[in-house]
């Protein structure tokens, strides 16, 4: 039986470009639709499937990155390669933002667009099948987090359904709150060893002592207070996969342990004789750029590469703005439960022009304390206290240093004073939420406001 030709829609307002591109893609064995507006492009993405995108950069109605961020946010993967007359490095940032497999520069050749065409079926192909497998391990562990729209994650969960097939050590890579964890355990979940133990272990904050104490346990009095032996998360992980985060807050000393640990799958316990020797699987991850820290040497080259054996890297949220749908939506759906509220699209518009140095945890935080503090069916900006909004909270006014300087020579009352109408203030005067934020009830904010009204 025949394989089914793959269908393209060709978005470009100028008749002979977009003639030219559909015979190309029609040579190449693709069905073609065309338009020449984003509006009509848009409408038809709603309603049809398409494998390949090919869209002009400069369209009637809007650009066409705009078009293509407009589609991403319908929850549509469907490759697109972007076509520009005016090459820079924005519009290549751009259009590899929005989840763009490719763009191409006018003039060109047959050969590049068919390559490159044949290249975006064929990768999501890939992802496709590799997501049938992400989407099954959602279903048994809802696990919402494992979920994306960005091209670069895709790649890095296909990647990591390979590194599941085997045993070799991970390192994951990515800024704090990116869900490292959560990958890690997609892993295992996804491997051989997903019947056994996975234990995790965040390496920060540890002395010596006790990290080695944590992970390779002690005997019976090996120190004062060892009344009993003690097995390390190493033996508890025998069989299974051993995590371990921030790696790099690992002392010189201990990285040495590690690595012996590693090369040799044997380690003593503190006060022991006997070596002892178990299966463990390591996924080690680190919010610092390793290879950075290797070069500095503040980290061991040789644990470096016995760790990097497969690579994965997860990028912030704010390199990823198409997720921040993704998972706004499922944090809604899991605080708001059966009551979940909508987002207004004022608020979407906050959600989208914040940084979000925190990633999704603090994409997390932000969802849980609006579904908590909103009033109503929706959640409007004001409920979406960023880890920016609560800081300036913290700080009152957010004065500068010298009405800081100021402030501190006013009395407790009169500082209590401006708190709360400060607090009031970036609540749009609702009292139910600023009592919230202030830890008291609504009755004693409307009380002081009173208070102040007759002072005044």
């Amino acid at each position: 039986m025949a394989n089914k030709r793959k269908c393209a829609l060709v978005v470009d307002d100028d008749p002979g470009m977009q003639d030219l591109v559909v015979s190309i893609l029609e040579e190449g064995d693709f069905e073609c639709q065309a338009t020449d507006t984003a509006t009509e492009a848009y409408r038809r993405v709603e309603q049809e499937d398409f494998d390949l995108l090919v869209i002009d950069r400069k369209l009637p109605d809007t650009d066409g990155t705009r078009l293509l961020q407009q589609i991403r946010r319908l929850g549509v993967a469907t490759p697109a390669i972007l076509i520009t007359a005016y090459p820079s490095v924005d519009t290549a940032a751009d259009a590899l933002r929005w989840g763009a497999y490719d763009y191409l520069v006018k003039p060109f050749n047959a050969g590049e667009l068919l390559e490159k065409a044949q290249g975006a079926v064929s990768k999501q192909a890939l992802v496709d099948a590799n997501l049938y497998l992400w989407e099954t391990l959602n279903e048994k562990y809802n696990w919402q987090h494992v979920l994306s729209r960005n091209v670069k994650v895709q790649e890095t969960y296909i990647m990591a359904t390979k590194a599941a097939r085997g045993n070799a050590p991970v390192l994951i890579q990515g800024e704090t709150g990116t869900g490292k964890e959560y990958l890690a355990r997609a892993i295992h979940y996804l491997g051989e060893r997903a019947e056994q133990a996975m234990v995790a272990l965040n390496c920060g904050g540890f002395p010596d002592e006790l990290l080695e104490n944590e992970l390779f346990g002690h005997e019976k009095g090996a120190f004062t207070s060892a009344n009993t032996a003690k097995i390390g998360l190493c033996e508890i992980a025998d069989g299974g996969t051993l995590f371990l985060d921030e790696i790099t807050h690992m002392s010189s000393a201990m990285q040495v342990k590690l690595l012996r640990f590693v090369e040799d799958q044997s380690f003593m316990r503190l006060g022991g004789t006997k070596p002892i020797t178990v299966d463990v699987r390591i996924i080690a991850a680190s919010n610092q750029p390793v290879e950075e820290m290797v070069a500095s040497g503040q980290f061991r080259d040789d644990l470096y590469y016995r760790l990097n054996v497969i690579p994965l890297s997860l990028p912030p949220l704010r390199q990823r703005p198409e997720d921040i749908e993704v998972f706004t939506e499922h944090f809604v759906r899991q605080f708001g439960g059966e009551a979940s509220k909508q987002i207004s699209q004022e608020a979407w518009e906050k959600l989208h022009s914040h940084n979000w140095p925190g990633n999704l945890r603090e994409l997390r935080n932000a969802i849980q304390r609006a579904i908590v503090l909103s009033v109503g069916d929706s959640i409007k900006p004001k409920y979406l206290l960023t880890e920016t909004d609560l800081t300036r909270l913290e700080k009152g006014t957010g004065s500068n240093h010298e009405q800081e300087r100021k402030s501190s020579l006013l009395t407790l009352e009169e500082m209590e004073r401006q708190h709360i109408l400060a607090v009031l203030d970036a609540c749009d005067g609702d009292t139910e939420t600023a009592a919230e934020i202030l830890g008291i009830s609504p009755s004693t904010v409307r009380r002081r406001l009173k208070n102040y009204k007759e002072t005044d």
